[in-house]
């Protein structure tokens, strides 16, 4: 296997891959896809039920398949036996280390295990416990904003309002935000793979010395959690915690803040459906389901276990198969009018947080952030809209999310 610095490189299309699925996407220069990538992306979904790129989608050094459709994706997703998570995210072998993140880069059994011991830190029970801190947080972050006429959206509030909650919950120092975010955006923002590796080797530096520190004077904490715990009856590894820590640092740092970046732009440039929420907030919370539906920020990624069949052709052993949330929130097989924003849709079994036995952890959490964030900026403050001449650069490929968003208000 190999890696290196894979973004720019068109890499060679195997054999065994019809020339008509090929298509040339390359996430990190595309401009359709840097600036608007859902649209984008339903574009190619059109045209294509899985297609081969030569250009990289991950760390590897080769090219990716791309699989478009909610029902392959679904499929792909439950079926770890054939598609598997561990190895898709080799940032520890890539640093000479042997942990892996904890519990997505694990395959059944081994990830039972751990997502067992886990699923309680973000339980709906426990999760409930947190929402007067929640909104009480996000009434704070607002506030700051009074008495202004406008804000970069992102920095002043999409940012530190999530990641403030999850660093206390974690037990790190929320006066050390910037230093984290700066760590975060190398790892999943950066088009060179030697950036992003330098980003994880400063996080698990700085990580390795907390856990050492909380084996010696454990807290109420996230990192103490993984330090305390145990699975099949004994206490986990270094590389074990050193991974869990890992994991629940990139997730929490960087997902509500994504999603609240292309829900705030949404609603700056649609006034109508702004003032539809602002007059009634009950109805947010289907609300904020349906821009989790159309604007889903993750993509997952899996390695093929062994030659298969997808979507009518032959994928190989150890070849990368992408599974865009993105995509498969928007296909018209699964949703009615799927580039429309409906903020009643109803059903509304969107994929925002994947499928399978990997199905986001967080998500009660996530929810109650982004209903929280953005109920309290529309009871707080006067309608916003984008500022003139304001372009919203998507940065991320794992993660989409809208670098800086400049908004105004009268």
């Amino acid at each position: 296997m190999s890696y290196g610095e894979t973004v720019s490189t068109a890499h060679p299309v195997p054999a065994h891959v019809p020339p008509d699925l090929v298509y040339p996407l390359n996430v990190q220069t595309d401009p359709g896809f840097r600036s608007r990538p859902h649209e984008r992306m339903a574009e190619i979904a059109k045209k294509y039920r899985i297609f081969y790129t030569p250009y990289a989608a991950g760390m590897k050094a080769e090219g990716s398949w791309f699989v478009t459709r909610n029902e392959d994706i679904r499929a792909i997703l439950q079926d770890p036996d054939t598609f598997r998570s561990g190895g898709a995210r080799p940032q520890g072998e890539m640093l000479g280390d042997k942990w892996v993140l904890i519990p997505v880069d694990l395959d059944p059994p081994r990830h039972g295990a751990f997502r067992t011991i886990m699923n309680p830190l973000f339980s709906p029970t426990r999760m409930k416990v947190l929402e007067e801190k929640v909104i009480e947080r996000a009434a704070e972050f607002v506030e700051r904003q009074a008495g202004k006429t406008g804000c970069e959206f992102i920095s002043e509030f999409a940012r530190p309002y999530p990641v403030s909650i999850f660093l206390e919950m974690m037990g790190l120092p929320v006066e050390e935000t910037a230093t984290f975010v700066k760590w975060e955006e190398m790892i999943v923002n950066s088009p060179e793979v030697s950036r992003r590796l330098e980003g994880t080797r400063l996080l698990r530096d700085y990580l390795r010395d907390i856990i050492a520190e909380r084996r010696k004077n454990p807290t109420d904490d996230l990192i103490s959690f993984a330090v305390t715990s145990q699975v099949d009856g004994r206490p986990l590894t270094y590389d074990e915690i050193m991974g869990m820590c890992i994991l629940l640092f990139m997730a929490g740092l960087d997902t509500v803040t994504s999603t609240l970046s292309f829900v705030f732009r949404y609603l700056g440039e649609n006034p109508q459906e702004q003032a539809k929420l602002r007059a009634d907030l009950r109805l947010l919370p289907d609300a904020i389901e349906e821009l989790l539906r159309a604007f889903a920020v993750v993509t997952t990624r899996r390695t093929v276990a062994r030659d298969t069949e997808l979507c009518g052709t032959l994928v190989k052993a150890g070849e990368t198969v992408v599974c865009p949330t993105a995509m498969a929130s928007r296909d018209p097989e699964e949703f009615e009018n799927p580039d429309q924003v409906i903020l009643d849709r109803s059903p509304n079994r969107h994929s925002a947080f994947g499928f399978g036995p990997h199905r986001c952890i967080g998500s009660h959490l996530a929810r109650r952030e982004l209903v929280a964030g953005t109920g309290e900026w529309l009871k707080r403050l006067p309608p916003f809209r984008l500022a003139d001449g304001a372009a919203a650069r998507v940065v991320g490929s794992g993660v989409l999310g809208v670098e800086k968003l400049q908004l105004v208000w009268d």
